[in-house]
């Protein structure tokens, strides 16, 4: 405001001179008012603050523009060291152990079946019951087989041991003259034979008919426990393929139950010929299975393969992952991150190199200076890049404010 009224008074003072020189100082008084004739003495100061403000405020920004002729900057030192050359192969998820269930012996008609897809199972639980009556009956009768011949052999044991006691006595008749070697009462016809006879059948017959009875036993609570389907391993039901009432057969293409254990799954992928021997049985590497997690989880080379494959000429790998919540699913996309280092080499932060055209810079700081300086690089992991030529060990290189930069421009260097 008080620059406003200052240029009002200068224009009518301009106006008040001119009625001057036209008109002459008296009528000019006349025309005028008195404020202006009083303006014109007090004119010459008033510019003179004028000038004065104006000067003071051109030297603060003078200084100003010295203070902000530093441009702020971060920079980062240019190291040594190697980068992780990663390489990702893919492939899906498959249960580490997985079973495919189907009846045992001549199979049989379902009775029963007593799992839905999605149980959880135990080693061993029935699956499955096929018709098992006349099985049971059979092995029944099997049982008491055994538990005969058994019992004969019990007897004959007995017995061979009574015969034994009358042959020492015959042979001590006969030793003394009282008997003679034939005849119905003789030693070989009232005392050897009985005693060969039953030497034979306990030591030979009878255990043979108890093992027979044994054998049959076997085969008929084998046939019996082929009733019973059952799981070989701990895991989920994924699949069941059969109804009561239907036949189940072990010859059928579709098995009757499918189970997988899901503690541990496994990826199958394939690495070219030039990883193959930078790999090793139990190295850790981590697995990206984006429908679970964000993040790769952590897995093991399990399997390599010692020959190529004949149709894709390269080499099988198995990675294993645990999978206590059962999250992991076979069938789930997984990417296998194989990395391998570098050899030692120069390395900056990715943000330090800037296009300009076509030319891959840097901006190297010294003395507080900048100065541009083209470089050749080569791999990067994300966050490092490789310097092939342009820079030195220990050099200092702008990593943030670039846009601001100018060539032998001042620049303050940030934390």
């Amino acid at each position: 405001m008080f620059y406003k009224q200052l240029a009002e008074k200068i224009k009518n003072r301009f106006v008040f001179q001119d009625i001057v020189n036209s008109r002459g100082a008296s009528e000019a008084a006349a025309t005028m008012p008195t404020q202006y004739v009083y303006f014109k003495w007090c004119l010459a100061p008033l510019l003179i603050a004028v000038l004065i403000i104006s000067g003071c405020a051109g030297q603060q920004a003078g200084d100003t523009g010295e203070q902000e002729s530093a441009v702020p900057v971060r920079v980062a030192a240019v190291e040594k060291g190697s980068l992780a050359d990663t390489v990702v192969v893919t492939g899906k998820l498959e249960a580490l152990d997985m079973a495919n269930v189907v009846p045992g012996g001549q199979g049989g008609k379902v009775y029963s079946v007593n799992v839905n897809v999605g149980d959880k199972v135990a080693k061993g639980q029935t699956l499955v019951t096929l018709e098992y009556v006349s099985q049971q009956a059979a092995l029944q009768q099997a049982e008491q087989g055994v538990v005969q011949a058994e019992a004969a052999l019990e007897i004959a044991g007995i017995t061979y041991e009574q015969v034994s006691a009358n042959y020492e006595r015959g042979k001590q008749l006969y030793e003394s003259g009282a008997i003679p070697v034939a005849g119905p009462s003789g030693f070989e016809t009232a005392y050897e034979i009985p005693y060969k006879q039953a030497k034979i059948d306990y030591e030979q017959i009878k255990p043979a008919m108890v093992a027979n009875a044994r054998a049959a036993l076997t085969m008929v609570r084998e046939q019996y426990n082929n009733a019973f389907i059952k799981s070989p391993i701990n895991g989920v039901v994924t699949a069941v393929n059969v109804n009561p009432g239907e036949l189940a057969s072990p010859g059928s293409p579709i098995p009757v139950v499918s189970v997988v254990s899901l503690d541990k799954v496994v990826v199958q992928a394939t690495v070219t010929e030039n990883r193959i021997n930078k790999l090793q049985q139990g190295q850790e590497v981590p697995v990206l299975v984006g429908a679970v997690a964000a993040e790769p989880l952590a897995g093991v080379i399990t399997n390599i393969a010692l020959a190529a494959d004949t149709n894709s000429k390269a080499y099988p790998i198995k990675v294993q992952l645990d999978n206590p919540k059962q999250l992991l699913k076979p069938g789930m996309f997984a990417e296998v991150q194989i990395k391998s280092n570098q050899q030692e080499t120069l390395l900056v932060l990715r943000e330090a190199v800037v296009k300009i055209g076509d030319t891959d810079t840097v901006w190297v700081v010294k003395d507080d200076q900048v100065t541009t300086r083209e470089v050749t690089i080569g791999s990067s992991n994300g966050k490092n890049i490789q310097i092939i030529e342009g820079l030195q060990e220990g050099e200092q290189v702008v990593v943030s404010g670039q846009n601001m930069l100018q060539e032998d421009i001042k620049v303050e260097i940030k934390s």
